[in-house]
């Protein structure tokens, strides 16, 4: 310890003779360090940190896939859910988690909230507690919904102030009586999906009651999915092979249920896996990119302390020459270089409070775990650790070379005992090599990324978004039908005309529609069963496409081209002829070699009361991207609002009217016609378009500032090497001017030597972004993980850039004086 405390103060004393290099190893680290520590914070948060329920291992989802017919997550039944729990040998517990849209009124104005219906084991299964009050329990268990309700902390402050005396206040969700039993803590997040945004209120049911379609029926996927808690020693690999085996069964022992043309199978996904959704890749590939950074910049460093050696030869020789073994000498020097680094740590550790800060401003909104994302002691230890990793990096490779034991041949081949010998000269163009090699992978992986995101942003999405402004309405489903003021079509309708009317009639629409189902960018998929007519083996449910029920101006307010046959009109209403239009996915799966029009298909809903008929296709309208514009196209058909219709309705208007001044303009109209309907999540459809690339947005910035910053260090490098080059070598030049050598023969030597550098870096980095550019061809759109023209692009780049960086320190040896040079010491 005294030798350590010893070499210690050394350390400090050296980088105070150095305060230039000392200020621009720290600055540099620090940036390095603090981008690695803000970036692990957001990972650590969404990915590495256990989900905060008992047990969070065993946890899982279960969804439903119909692979036969191209569809995932199609659904699940009351009596699967079941089987599942009793029959499956797979789950300890298992339970619903159906995210809703449900209108809260009785308070002060109307407001539209999301809640959760679940099964009564649902908190059990998660290990949860409540602030205040009580959680579902088995007793609570009902056929129809149970009149408690569990309500988060956020409904709690935002509706009753946080009142402590809130258990057992009354509260009206969608014109039913609720009582409150529970308050969660504001720590407690639902861990499936959600509609927009986190759960409001948690409510309970058995499913097996009104307003749930009586009687239940395996073809009726009324559940999105499940959660569940595997059986304890059950892997979620173990559970898949158990789970496809009963699903084997059941398909057999109810054929009809389950035709064999869709290929019914449960699939499990992790809940971690399921939490963090498609950011894993994303994030561990930014993570791995600003770890490359800093592996450059430690190269850099590398090379700043190697130059700096070569004025330290004379000290090293004179401990050597006192008895100084090779390791002592190595550990005096990774010391020193570890005193820097964690230098440089500490500095980062206060940059990445305000880096992390500027992260969550420009990652996705819909990115999971935010709220937990904070600089933590997991997170400090993180910092610690890269802070001497990279201290020992950077320090390793000098220390080797001056505790060489031919140091007294490298002091022959210098100056006076003072320069680099050979091998370090080598030495520190290999570092070069390395940082050429490491810039190109990143430069080229954010290129892909670059032309990816324009890829994307030159897909016909099938509408056209510009000065379109969205509006949602949530109709009230209570659980009596005969309390519903809108359980008739009539009565629906009427409601469409009355709010079509008002808000068409706002100053600056020019068109206005009303769409339900899976309409652009709503995050509404509505699979349904249908049946072609005269197609026998089609009355088992195995074809699925999604539902959009929308009013006659629909495509023309959405500027959504119709192909062939009729649009909708006022005439397709409740007495007219059911008809319908399909995209031209759908035609093209369910009608490859006919004319669709006129054919006629029907939804499937076994034990309906009244059971769907047939509608008619009379047009077809062209295909839409209406998850995501880097989304799969899915089969859609449309039917008319007016015969058909939902109570998630959402009002679209072409306006130039601003989106603020639009919200409260449709809110007046909606509750000119029904005071009880808030109106809720106004947005402009240029603003869900731009969201819905968010992800790819947030990763081109990020990997492309790194990218240009790993260019950028890579040029400083071989610019200080080459300046170092000439400063070695002004006598040699000024030599070989005085003998007649021409200023473009200097030129060429000192650019032929930094760029046979450069070249072999990028020989390298070409052959290196070949094999790690596939680690990102999950985030790749339209272009391929090796397109050579991303790749030449770059490389032909960076192969400038190291031209630039050669240039003008060869563009100084051209001036050098001859009668100067040979002065020079």
């Amino acid at each position: 310890m005294e030798t350590f405390l010893q070499d210690v103060r050394y350390g400090l004393r050296m980088l105070r003779k150095s305060p230039g290099l000392t200020a621009i190893a720290v600055t540099t680290l620090a940036l390095g360090i603090g981008a690695n520590t803000a970036l692990f914070s957001v990972v650590d948060a969404v990915l590495l940190r256990p989900l905060p329920y008992l047990k969070p291992e065993q946890l899982v989802v279960v969804k439903d896939d119909y692979p036969g017919n191209h569809m995932t997550d199609v659904g699940m039944s009351i009596q699967e859910l079941d089987d599942l729990q009793n029959r499956s040998g797979v789950f300890d517990q298992i339970s619903s988690d159906f995210p809703i849209n449900a209108n809260v009124t009785g308070r002060e104005k109307p407001e539209r909230i999301e809640a959760e219906v679940v099964s009564p084991n649902y908190f059990s299964l998660l290990g949860a507690k409540p602030t205040l009050g009580r959680v579902f329990t088995s007793a609570d268990y009902r056929p129809g919904f149970f009149e408690g309700a569990v309500i988060s902390d956020g409904l709690w402050h935002r509706m009753f102030g946080g009142d402590p005396n809130v258990l057992g206040q009354a509260v009206r969700i969608d014109t039913d009586l609720y009582t409150v039993i529970g308050v969660m803590p504001p720590t407690f997040r639902n861990p499936a999906r959600t509609l927009q945004h986190e759960a409001d209120s948690w409510l309970t049911t058995g499913f097996i009651a009104a307003p749930f379609p009586l009687p239940p029926r395996r073809s009726i996927r009324l559940l999105p999915g499940a959660l569940g808690r595997l059986k304890a020693g059950l892997t979620p690999e173990q559970a898949q092979v158990k789970l496809n085996a009963f699903a084997a069964n059941l398909s057999a022992q109810y054929p009809n249920e389950y035709p064999a043309a869709a290929r019914w199978t449960p699939r499990i996904v992790p809940l971690q896996k399921e939490v963090a959704g498609d950011s894993t890749t994303l994030l561990f590939a930014l993570l791995a990119s600003v770890g490359v950074v800093l592996l450059i910049a430690c190269l850099n460093i590398a090379s700043l302390l190697l130059a700096r050696s070569a004025g330290r030869q004379q000290e090293i020789a004179v401990r050597q020459a006192l008895g100084a073994g090779a390791w002592r000498l190595v550990r005096q020097m990774l010391t020193e270089s570890v005193v820097l680094s964690l230098a440089g740590g500490a500095v980062g550790v206060l940059l990445s409070l305000w880096l992390t800060g500027l992260l969550l401003q420009l990652v996705p909104a819909n990115l999971v775990r935010l709220v937990e994302v904070s600089v933590n002691p997991r997170v400090l230890l993180f910092a610690l650790g890269i802070s001497v990793f990279t201290g020992l990096l950077f320090g390793l490779a000098p220390a080797a070379q001056l505790a060489s034991t031919r140091l007294i041949d490298d002091l022959r081949q210098g100056t006076r005992g003072v320069g680099m010998g050979v091998r370090q000269h080598r030495f520190l163009g290999v570092l070069v090599v390395c940082e050429f090699a490491l810039s190109l992978v990143l430069m080229v992986g954010a290129g892909l990324l670059l032309r990816s995101f324009w890829n994307v942003l030159q897909v016909q999405p099938g509408f056209d978004s510009s000065h379109v402004v969205s509006a949602r309405i949530w109709l009230p489903v209570p659980n009596d039908p005969t309390q519903n003021p809108y359980a008739t079509q009539p009565k629906r309708s009427a409601l469409v005309r009355d709010v079509l009317r008002r808000v068409s009639g706002l100053p600056g629409v020019q068109t206005a529609a009303i769409g339900v189902g899976d309409t652009p960018f709503s995050g509404q998929l509505a699979p349904i069963n249908f049946m072609i007519e005269g197609r026998a083996d089609d009355g088992n449910g195995a074809l699925t496409a999604d539902f959009v029920s929308m009013t006659p101006d629909f495509l023309r307010t959405l500027g959504t081209s119709l192909l062939r046959g009729r649009g909708l009109t006022d005439s397709d209403n409740e007495t007219g002829a059911p008809v319908m239009l399909i995209d031209q996915t759908a035609a093209n799966l369910f009608w490859p070699n006919e004319d669709p029009i006129g054919k006629r298909a029907k939804i499937i809903a076994p034990g309906a009361q009244n059971p769907p008929p047939f509608v008619t296709i009379v047009g077809i309208v062209e295909r839409t991207r209406s998850e995501g514009l880097d989304a799969p196209y899915r089969p859609h058909f449309f039917y008319s609002a007016m015969q058909n219709i939902g109570p998630n309705m959402t009002v679209f208007a072409r306006t130039t009217a601003s989106p603020e001044s639009f919200e409260e303009a449709v809110r007046r109209e909606v509750q000119a016609v029904d005071p009880t309907l808030p109106v809720f999540g106004v947005r402009t459809m240029d603003s869900l378009v731009s969201d819905s690339l968010s992800s790819r947005r947030f990763a081109m910035v990020v990997l492309g500032f790194f990218a240009c910053t790993a260019m950028l260090l890579a040029a400083i490098g071989i610019y200080g090497v080459m300046a170092y080059f000439v400063n070695q070598r002004v006598r040699e030049i000024g030599i070989r001017m005085a003998l007649g050598a021409r200023r473009m023969d200097v030129l060429k030597v000192v650019v032929s030597r930094g760029m046979s550098l450069a070249l072999a870096g990028v020989t390298v980095g070409v052959v290196a972004s070949l094999a790690m550019t596939r680690l990102i061809a999950g985030l790749l759109f339209g272009v391929g993980a090796s397109d050579p023209l991303t790749l030449a692009i770059f490389t032909v780049l960076l192969v400038a850039v190291a031209l630039l960086a050669n240039y003008i320190p060869a563009r100084r040896a051209t001036k050098v004086d001859p009668m100067v040079a040979l002065r020079y010491e």
